[in-house]
């Protein structure tokens, strides 16, 4: 049973969003949270397979905090929920390096589908976002596997394509060893690959790094 980190202020949704979870028979909700203060503390110290955040109830710092949660727990997928379908939004959250955005007024098939889509390691985004965000997102659908990456998983792709060991890149980022051994494990699956020399040669031949 896969174990879900819930961050929404509103007892009330709270429950709702346990229900239709619980009653698949798939996820425990294991622990609840109301604020983002709460939410960064929490993953530091305890391991989930999924966190589902409001927006609204983490504060004004959402996206960075989301930023924040993906840098601590890179293996832990984070569906954001948010009232708004606006497509700019959608793509902050996903530039953050959350997989899943899901808006309120979806319905709890849709929440099921999105939970169980970004745990086999795809993104989901509402059918009205997408519909919205067709005209304007920057990543085509036969986009290169690397166009989807984030931010610092192509900072480690980058650092391992340079040579340098999972030490340096560690202090470079200012993270621990162990997290830059789970972002290569995420690039491996993101980039369909095997091994860390597939990784080098992959970011060579197209020029994520400069050969020279």
């Amino acid at each position: 049973m896969k174990k879900v980190l819930l961050a929404e202020r509103h007892a009330i949704t709270r429950d709702g969003i346990r229900y239709i979870l619980q009653e698949t028979g798939e996820y425990q909700v294991a622990r609840e949270l109301s604020d983002g203060d709460a939410l960064i503390a929490t993953v530091q110290d305890e391991t989930f397979d999924i966190a589902i955040v409001d927006l609204i109830s983490i504060g004004a710092r959402s996206i960075e905090l989301i930023s924040q949660v993906v840098s601590y727990t890179p293996m832990m997928q984070v569906l954001a929920l948010c009232s708004t379908a606006e497509p700019s939004y959608a793509k902050s959250v996903f530039s953050a390096g959350a997989s899943g955005f899901v808006t309120k007024d979806s319905t709890a098939a849709e929440l099921v589908r999105a939970v169980h889509s970004v745990l086999a390691g795809h993104r989901y985004m509402s059918a009205q976002v997408a519909e919205r965000m067709v005209r304007t997102i920057d990543i085509p659908p036969d986009a290169q596997l690397h166009a989807r990456l984030t931010a610092r998983e192509k900072a480690v792709l980058e650092g391992l394509a340079c040579g340098d060991g999972i030490s340096e890149i560690a202090s470079r980022l200012g993270i621990n060893a162990k997290t830059v051994s789970t972002y290569k494990a995420r690039l491996l699956k993101k980039l369909e690959l095997r091994t860390e020399a597939a990784l080098i040669r992959y970011a060579l031949e197209h020029q994520i790094v400069d050969p020279d």
